[in-house]
Parts: structure tokens; C-alpha cells; sequence
């Protein structure tokens, strides 16, 4: 296995943006605190339900701790008066947001500018979150009438406004509404071919990005221009300049999307490690998020389906005792995917869910997350080998792990990496983010199914996979 990293994490310069009841000292706490704190506030909750002050403080906790589902059962109820706190409303946005619930997300916003009448400040980030809640629905038009005060530059908004039509259009070339496209290989990662405005670009596989990402030489010699810029943040931290553009068409075997939002990276400079394809842009989040799309590692391809509940559950029906496992997971900023897991006897783990680790490695964590494990610190370098990520190189080491689980599933005796995650990963989004579950996980099942209608990702028992 080439032991070449590769964290292709584009991250979008400006996201759902943190929450007002959150800005309260986090450096230094670990799960260990954040574990104390919560059994304390839910022996108060099971005591007093009825305060609203406990019960927020409860969900906050929650919220911290990666429990995201109770943590919105909790708050919810408190929407039902309209004295809400903006504390309150904040936190049940943000969690409609997590969960998918994009338009009373979107609605809540709009309830929460109001109570920030006379916050300026507070009034633009209530805007931005909606902006997000209308992405996540390919809806630019609606992003196009938030209004934001002079001076309040955001990419994405600019983005959205060089669309005259809302963005992914999608055009079958067959009846069933199925594509499926071959893998040209699968490890370090998934490539494929995909055809941009009719040119051929192999593109890598990496749920770490949010829309597609094409080769800034690729772009420019087909006189794809950016419209606006941003800084991106990549793994160890590290940062570059990306562009966000616009491509009439791209093509993936029997699907056609029209109106495409691109981000514009030097990607080529990826290739090393992947027997002699070219890495000319990378498929992400955003791209799958349009489909009801599965990695087939047991037959080498991927498989592109119609997204729709009635689609869901007929795959489900065709798996049949097949389903390993369907396991909840969320969405924050633009494409970053959490679920639940587990390392070693540690349960209850929030992990970000990043296809783009071409390691050996199964996770990556941040040194607080070794520290909760009771794992030293191992030393790290860096390689010759590697290419590293977006940003560029990182000192890397290697730890052993005796297993990790997502959800019910599990692997045993294999490795993580050390050095990609640094320390302000641990609270990034304003949750404890213990690890980064990536490739060699997920590759290990006949197959990945990513539902964006249920919020669940369904793995197959694996059959003919290695």
C-alpha cells in the first residue's frame, strides 16, 4: 500500500457560523470534561424539564459531545414560545441545519434576525446561516435575494449570484436513472473519468471537498475563469488560496449535471502514488449529495442513482440481509459529514467523515484525542513520499489502534495517523471532533451508500473485498 497522505480538504472560507451560546472558554476541555459536565446537566434536566435554562444547557452539552439528534429533541421544545432566548433559537437552527431540515432551519434564521434587531453583527450571521440552508437545497436563487449590508463580502454569495439558474440540472441518458461508472483504480483512493464541458478528466474521490474541484491548469485552458477567491483550509492546517467558478456541463457516464459550481486547485501535483493517472480535479460532497450515490468497492465502480426516499428504500430492499449497517450521520458547513464511532474502549466518538486519506491508515485524530486514549504521541516527519494535502506538506507519524468503530461496525488491529488533525481541529466547529474516519474504513465493505434523503449511510457486508 503506498503510504502517501493526501487530505484533500477544501473548506469553504465561510460556513454556518458559530453559535452566540457557544462562545464560552473551550481550550483545554476534552471529551473527559465535556462527559462530567453532561451527567450533571442531565441528572438537572431529569429534575426540572420545564427550565428552559436547564434544558438548554443540557442540549448545549449535547451538542458539544457529538449527540446531535438529542440534543435537538432536547431544544426543540422550547421553540414553541416565542420568548425564546436568540441562545435557544440559535442552537434549534443550527441543529435543523445539522439534521437536514434546511427550510425550518432557514425559517428559524428568519426569527432569529428579528430578535437580533439593533445587532448588526448578529443580524449578517443569521443571514450567512440561511444562505447555507438555501446551498444545501441548490436553491441560489433564494441566496440571491439575501440582502447583506455594504462592505460584507461573502464567496459564496458571490458564487451564487453569477448563476442565472439554480445549479446541478440533471439530465439521464437512460430510463432507469442509473449511472455507473467504472474505477480505473481504488486504492489510494477511487479514481474515474469524468468528462467536463466534454473534455476527459480523471478525478479522485474525496468526501473531504465540497463541489467538484478541477485542476487550476485544466481550468484555465479550457477559459474557466474564477468569479471570487477565498483562503481554504486543508489538512494540517494549512492553508491556500482557492478559486470558486462555473462549468456549463459535467458528465459522469449516463448522468449529465449542467450549472456546476467548481472550486479551481492545482490538483495534479496529487498524482504521485496513483499508477500513472492524472489527478485533474476531485469529486466531493456536494457532487454526491445530488444522487443517491454508492461506492462499489466489491465490483470496482460507482454507482449514481436517482435520488429519492422510494429509491432508498428499494436499494435497501435489494441489499436485503446484505445491510451491514444504516448509521445516522449530519452535515455542517458545506459538505462536512459527522458521525458517531468508537476507538479502542472509548464509545460515543464524533468522527468527520473524510473519504480523502490516501493512507494505509484508517483515522487521523489531534493530540487531544490521544491523550483521551491514553496513545503517545508518536514522532513525526516528513516523507520524501508524501504530497500532502491542499495546503502542502505535513509531519506525519503513525499509532497503532486495537479498533475503531463507526456505528455497529468495526475493524480491528490497524493504524491511525498523527499529524494531519492539529489541536484546533479538536473544537473547530464548536463540537468535539475526536477523529477523522477516512478510506481504508470505509473500502473494507462490498460497499457505501451515501442517502442524503434519510441522513444515513448504509454499508454492505463485505463479500469479494480484500
Amino acid at each position: 500500500m503506498n503510504r502517501t497522505l493526501l487530505l484533500a480538504l477544501a473548506v469553504m472560507a465561510v460556513g454556518p457560523v458559530a453559535l452566540e451560546a457557544q462562545e464560552r472558554p473551550r481550550a483545554g476541555r476534552t471529551r473527559a470534561d465535556v462527559l462530567v459536565e453532561l451527567a450533571e446537566e442531565a441528572r438537572a434536566f431529569q429534575r426540572d424539564r420545564d427550565d428552559a435554562e436547564v434544558r438548554l444547557t443540557y442540549a448545549r452539552l449535547l451538542f458539544e459531545s457529538g449527540d446531535f439528534w438529542q440534543a435537538q429533541d432536547v431544544v426543540l421544545p422550547l421553540m414553541r414560545s416565542l420568548s425564546s432566548s436568540t441562545e435557544a433559537i440559535e442552537m434549534a437552527a443550527k441543529l435543523q441545519y445539522l439534521t437536514a431540515h434546511y427550510d425550518e432551519a432557514a425559517s428559524l434564521y428568519d426569527r432569529l434576525f428579528e430578535a437580533k434587531e439593533g445587532d448588526v453583527g448578529g443580524q449578517v450571521m443569521a443571514n450567512v446561516n440561511k444562505l447555507f440552508a438555501y446551498y444545501q437545497q441548490n436553491r441560489f436563487d433564494k441566496i440571491n435575494e439575501i440582502e447583506f449590508p455594504a462592505g460584507v463580502q461573502l464567496p459564496n454569495a458571490t458564487l451564487a449570484a453569477a448563476f442565472n439558474q439554480n445549479p446541478y440540472q440533471l439530465e439521464w441518458n437512460n430510463d432507469e436513472r442509473v449511472s455507473i461508472v467504472p474505477f480505473h483504480i481504488t486504492d489510494p483512493l477511487p479514481v474515474i473519468t469524468v468528462e467536463v464541458n466534454g473534455v476527459p478528466v480523471q478525478m479522485l474521490f474525496d468526501t473531504g471537498g465540497d463541489m467538484f474541484i478541477l485542476d487550476s491548469e485544466i481550468a484555465e485552458a479550457m477559459g474557466i475563469e474564477s468569479v471570487v477567491g477565498a483562503m481554504g483550509t486543508f489538512g494540517g492546517g494549512l492553508q491556500q488560496e482557492i478559486g470558486f467558478g462555473k462549468v456549463e456541463k459535467v458528465k459522469i457516464g449516463d448522468v449529465t449535471m449542467r450549472n456546476v459550481p467548481l472550486t479551481i486547485l492545482p490538483t495534479k501535483r496529487f498524482s504521485a502514488g496513483f499508477q500513472g493517472y492524472t489527478i485533474g480535479g476531485i469529486i466531493g460532497t456536494a457532487a454526491m449529495r445530488q444522487f443517491l450515490g454508492s461506492l462499489d468497492y466489491e465490483n470496482e465502480q460507482l454507482v449514481l442513482r436517482e435520488r429519492s426516499p422510494e429509491n432508498s428504500r428499494k436499494l435497501l430492499m435489494e441489499m436485503g440481509d446484505r445491510v451491514a449497517a444504516e448509521i445516522p450521520f449530519v452535515l455542517d458547513q458545506t459538505h462536512l459529514m459527522m458521525a458517531r464511532g468508537s476507538i479502542n474502549d472509548k464509545e460515543g466518538l464524533t468522527f468527520f467523515i473524510d473519504s480523502g486519506l490516501a493512507s494505509q491508515n484508517m483515522l487521523t485524530a489531534p493530540i487531544q484525542t490521544l491523550e483521551y486514549l491514553g496513545i503517545p504521541e508518536p514522532d513525526t516527519r516528513v516523507s520524501e513520499e508524501s504530497v500532502g494535502g491542499g495546503g502542502g506538506v505535513w509531519a506525519s507519524g503513525q499509532f497503532p489502534v486495537e479498533r475503531v468503530g463507526l456505528g455497529p461496525l468495526a475493524q480491528n488491529n490497524t493504524t491511525g495517523e498523527f499529524g494531519s488533525r492539529p489541536p484546533g481541529s479538536y473544537w473547530s466547529e464548536f463540537y468535539i471532533q475526536d477523529a477523522l474516519l477516512s478510506h481504508q474504513f470505509f473500502r473494507q465493505y462490498a460497499s457505501w451508500t451515501l442517502d442524503f434523503d434519510n441522513m444515513t449511510y448504509i454499508f454492505e457486508s463485505p463479500g469479494l473485498v480484500p
